[in-house]
């Protein structure tokens, strides 16, 4: 797990600002994008086909909720918002256009082959370290 700093430690006796609900937000958006990372890992080195898709599977709910959290986020904080779009705008720029999420956004009832499937990885993975070591 990440190492942050504890805004809170112990128990907080009181309501937090908006200012420290949005820090407490950044934390969350963190650690579901570190549980992605570490399913996909664990997928990745994984032989057993029914593991590496329920571990696919709640790795995207992750990623849901990391947009989520952002979204509550850039609501709490419009000075993050508009530094995150700021970002957006310069990788739009030099890349030539937006990305292939921002020109069609999928709906749940969209549902692609690529989502039920998880991608095969390229290159090294946790999986062929481990097998390189032995």
């Amino acid at each position: 797990m990440a190492q942050f700093v504890n805004p809170f430690p112990g128990m907080v006796p009181r309501k937090m600002s908006q200012s420290e609900l949005a820090r407490a937000i950044m934390l969350d958006i963190s650690a579901e994008l570190e549980a992605v990372h570490l399913y996909m890992a664990h997928m990745e080195a994984a032989d057993n086909e029914d593991a590496k898709k329920v571990l696919y599977d709640i790795a995207l709910e992750e990623l849901v909720h990391a947009g989520e959290f952002t979204s509550v986020l850039y609501r709490l904080d419009p000075t993050a918002a508009a530094k995150a779009q700021e970002g957006f705008d310069e990788v739009r720029a030099l890349l030539g256009g937006p990305a292939p999420a921002e020109v069609a956004p999928t709906s749940p009832s969209q549902s692609t082959e690529q989502e039920s499937q998880p991608p095969m990885p390229q290159g090294l993975t946790v999986g062929s370290l481990i097998e390189a070591e032995q």
